[in-house]
């Protein structure tokens, strides 16, 4: 009696640790391909076409709790036909940063206002060393094929800054390049 319900609490917590796990790995990436296919990506327009979404309000819901606080510029990232190069010149004295992230919704790479120190962003992404960055640019490698490129600005006063800060974040460029 006590082996078969030993049996029975190892059994129930294997089940218990593979659903686990599985959850894991599979809910990052159900996620991304649901932003990277589904409504949003749609209203976007495309791949590797930066899209500058209006500020975020009560009523916003693309995002899970979006921030009234930040203007949103995004590019859905597909590098399955060659590099992209990804450009940007916000030139603001305010926070502001881009930020890229994997299929699995890993962030693997954050480059912000004090990390470019005043000086326009140029990067190459690509999915392996192999690929030579054009003169200026730095190569940045995704551990994937596809992905999604996130810029955040930040507005402390949207009816006395929306115009600059709106013409900073539409300096986001996203190319492809073979």
């Amino acid at each position: 009696m006590m082996i078969t319900l030993l049996k029975k609490a190892l059994m129930l917590l294997l089940v218990a640790a593979a659903v686990h796990l599985l959850a894991v790995w599979s809910l990052p990436r159900l996620i991304m391909y649901r932003v990277m296919h589904g409504p949003m990506a749609t209203a976007i327009g495309g791949w590797n076409v930066a899209a500058f979404p209006a500020l975020a309000d009560a009523g916003s819901r693309t995002v899970v709790a979006p921030n009234p606080d930040l203007l949103y510029a995004l590019c859905l990232i597909d590098l399955r036909k060659g590099p992209v190069q990804i450009s940007a010149n916000p030139q603001l004295d305010s926070y502001w940063s881009i930020a890229l992230y994997a299929s699995n919704s890993d962030n693997y790479f954050v480059l912000n206002d004090k990390a470019a120190a005043g000086k326009p962003v140029s990067l190459w992404l690509t999915t392996s060393q192999g690929s030579l960055p054009p003169a200026g640019a730095q190569q940045v490698v995704s551990p994937s094929d596809t992905g999604l490129l996130l810029m955040r600005v930040l507005v402390s006063d949207a009816g006395k800054e929306f115009e600059r800060l709106d013409a900073a974040r539409k300096t986001l460029q996203c190319q492809p390049r073979s």
